[in-house]
């Protein structure tokens, strides 16, 4: 009777046709005594991964012409790697024979179960009675076909199992390292795992249990990173349910050795009761869980949110989770967070425990540096500082205002106890004196900023002092800041209000230091004059000095330059020296350099003017660019205007007003039309009257009469030229010959 399993399978089966070797030896004369006629064939698989199937091996045999044959043997090579029994079906040939498997006879068309071998020699007798001719009488090719059933393909259905459960591991992993709630996984591993167990159950062999207990043991460490992560607070998950889980798995794998051998090539870690170099975090989450389920269940929900505290990967992450900390409720809490302070790897204080209890920490990523204090480097949530503060003494406000320098003595005597735990008594508001000077220039700034530090330092080390320093150094920085200066100095006299009388304002503060980098002179007036050279390259065009030549005119700025700075020709800048702290006023002069590249054929003008100033400067005055020498610069623009309805096209570059050249050819009439896709000017006029081209679209035109001398000029050679004002960089201009009206 045929196994169900096997039955199953041979709907699925595939056939595979192997050739022999067309030329066969002779064999010996048929006195010789018998001898056996061996071919090999190669059982091969056509599809892949793993699947219950048949493979059908069918073997063509040539029969030597003559020789006395005992047996035919066909040794089927390469049977693909199997789990379970091996079905083993020969069909019974065209010729009279016995079958012998594995040294015993077997019947034909029969299925047997055998051990699986990599080879395996079906042999074919001769029966009892037949002559020497056999089997040389029934056929000269004699074809032997054997069907071979399995699960097939196991080793590559793991290999493709593991690679997904390692990845999904690497998920979780990943996600525990980076402290994230989100869903990492799908549910192919599981589908998988499923459709695997029914592809082996078809051939009678269970893979269920431990692929299974594979998906158990990541999913149950998934749940684990969700009770961390994925809440409004974190929560302790059951670890050792996750630890057993993974020892689960160790145990499923010892019946089934090519299992326990996939997986351990695979790197799928044995088990996660020590830190795993594959999973690392997830171990070390794990361990610290289980040191805080031995402490009393009311210290249980205090453990959670610092394990995430001390394996935050980052001092962004420390911070975050920093936040969500319990909040301090009395002075033996606020002490022992002053540990996790330039913390060590080993054991570390679990605040607000009932009783002095220790999480032992391997591994910490991120560290806090810094004083350990409340209010500074310790771990605490926004406003403990100020429960802190009211825990020592302070009073229920928890701040002192101080509107003005004669407020700072009376708010001395108020902070002179000073607790060990504050990084600061309690804070004295200095906010409304401060957001007032946030508003005004340098010079009213560097005026009551040096009054106020000369109150505070008289003693240097209580709270008020360092808070006006620090009320002292964010206001620097704001005002310093990259965006106030493009802000507040956007214009040449802009810079100047900003910066008259605060030159000297650095020397209140020699270490400033903003968003965790001192803040140098030769920085600040580097944001100076990057502002004050985008002020000089718009001041010809805001101002209207030199509308006419579309702001490009540096004398004239220079001039403007020095009438507001109250500068002696040929003096540009009062630049402070690169060794102090001053500020310049003003920064040396000089334009960007994509305002100088702007400076084309019809600036050369200012091109000119631009090194007469550079040239006349005194030394350290003058640091802009200069035009760099453009081939044919003093080339009229010309253009031939051709036969009737013909464009001719011509590129301006520059800005300001063109002087174009028209060349009219014999064919040309005299009326012309100018147009482009953008508005322009014609001589003194504005062109705002759009049409339509069949060539060039919707443009705005003007007809010219090269006749009509209002709108014309004629140079002394007698050439007719017309004046064009661009209103973008590139534009194009087109110009038409219309027909004659004759």
């Amino acid at each position: 009777m045929t196994h169900p399993g096997v039955a199953n399978a041979r709907s699925r089966k595939s056939r595979i046709v192997l050739a022999t070797p067309v030329a066969v030896f002779l064999l010996a004369c048929a006195s010789a005594p018998p001898e056996s006629l061996q071919r090999d064939a190669h059982a091969s698989r056509l599809a892949g991964g793993l699947r219950c199937e048949s493979v059908i091996v069918s073997q063509e045999v040539q029969v030597p012409l003559s020789g006395n044959l005992a047996d035919v043997r066909v040794t089927l090579r390469d049977v693909p790697e199997t789990v379970g029994l091996l079905r083993v079906l020969v069909r019974k040939p065209r010729f009279p024979a016995a079958l012998e498997l594995e040294g015993a006879p077997q019947p034909f068309d029969h299925v047997l179960s055998m051990t699986p071998e990599r080879d395996l020699t079906v042999v074919l007798t001769r029966p009892p009675g037949q002559d020497d001719e056999w089997p040389r009488q029934s056929c000269k090719a004699c074809r032997v076909e054997v069907e071979l059933t399995g699960l097939f393909g196991v080793r590559e259905g793991l290999q493709a199992f593991f690679a997904r459960a390692l990845q999904d591991a690497a998920a979780v992993e990943g996600a525990f390292s980076r402290q994230s709630g989100e869903t990492v996984r799908g549910p192919e591993l599981r589908e998988l795992a499923e459709q695997l167990s029914g592809e082996s159950l078809r051939c009678g062999v269970s893979l269920k249990a431990p692929l299974g207990a594979v998906v158990a043991a990541v999913d149950q460490l998934d749940s684990a990173r969700l009770h961390f992560y994925a809440g409004a607070a974190a929560e302790l998950p059951d670890a050792p349910a996750v630890l057993r889980a993974f020892d689960a798995v160790q145990t499923a794998f010892e019946t089934q050795p090519l299992i326990a051998e996939v997986a351990r090539n695979a790197g799928w870690p044995s088990s996660l009761r020590h830190p795993s170099s594959r999973l690392h975090w997830s171990a070390a989450h794990l361990e610290l869980a289980m040191q805080a389920a031995l402490l009393p269940a009311i210290d249980r929900a205090l453990a959670a949110p610092w394990i995430t505290f001390a394996l935050a990967p980052d001092a962004a992450a420390l911070d975050r989770r920093a936040a969500a900390l319990p909040r301090i409720h009395d002075l033996a809490d606020a002490e022992a967070r002053l540990s996790w302070v330039d913390a060590r790897p080993g054991p570390l204080p679990l605040p607000g425990a009932m009783k002095p209890a220790f999480l032992r920490v391997r591994d910490l990523r991120a560290i806090r540096h810094g004083k350990p204090c409340i209010g500074g480097a310790a771990p605490t949530r926004e406003g403990d500082a100020l429960t802190v503060a009211q825990l020592v003494g302070a009073d229920s406000s928890g701040h002192l205002p101080i509107m003005r320098a004669d407020d700072i003595p009376a708010a001395r005597e108020t902070l002179r106890r000073s607790a060990d735990l504050l990084c600061e008594p309690p804070q004295a508001d200095l906010a409304p004196l401060f957001s007032q000077l946030a508003a005004k220039e340098l010079g009213p700034v560097s005026t009551q900023l040096a009054g106020l530090l000369r109150e505070a330092r008289a003693e240097p080390s209580d709270a008020i002092a360092r808070s006006v320093q620090d009320h002292s150094e964010k206001l620097l920085c704001a005002l310093f800041d990259q965006h106030t200066i493009e802000r507040r100095a956007s214009t040449v006299a802009g810079y100047k209000v900003f910066v008259e009388g605060g030159t000297r304002i650095l020397d209140l503060l020699p270490d400033l230091a903003c968003d965790g980098h001192t803040l140098t002179a030769s920085e600040a007036r580097r944001r100076l004059r990057e502002a004050y050279r985008d002020a000089l390259d718009r001041h010809g065009s805001t101002d209207r000095l030199c509308p006419a030549r579309g702001g490009k005119c540096p004398a004239e700025v220079a001039s403007s330059v020095q009438r507001l700075f109250s500068l002696q020709a040929p003096e540009l800048a009062a630049p402070a020296p690169d060794q102090g702290r001053a500020l310049d006023f003003p920064p040396p002069f000089g334009f960007s350099e994509a305002w100088i590249r702007k400076l084309g054929r019809c600036a050369r003008e200012a091109c000119s003017e631009l090194s007469a100033l550079r040239s006349t400067a005194p030394s350290g005055q003058f640091e802009g660019e200069t035009c760099a020498p453009i081939p044919d610069a003093d080339a009229p623009l010309t253009v031939a205007i051709e036969r009737p309805e013909s464009p001719t096209s011509l590129t301006i570059s520059c800005e300001g007003q063109t002087r174009v050249t028209l060349q009219r050819k014999s064919d040309a009439g005299t009326l012309v039309t100018v147009a482009s896709a953008q508005p322009f000017r014609f001589g003194s006029q504005s062109v705002s009257r759009q049409g339509r081209h069949p060539q060039l679209g919707r443009i705005y035109e003007r007809v010219a009469d090269l006749n009509d001398p209002a709108e014309v000029t004629r140079s002394s050679s007698g050439e007719v030229q017309i004046l064009l004002t661009p209103t973008v960089e590139g534009q194009v201009f087109y110009f038409i010959s219309l027909r004659r009206r004759d």
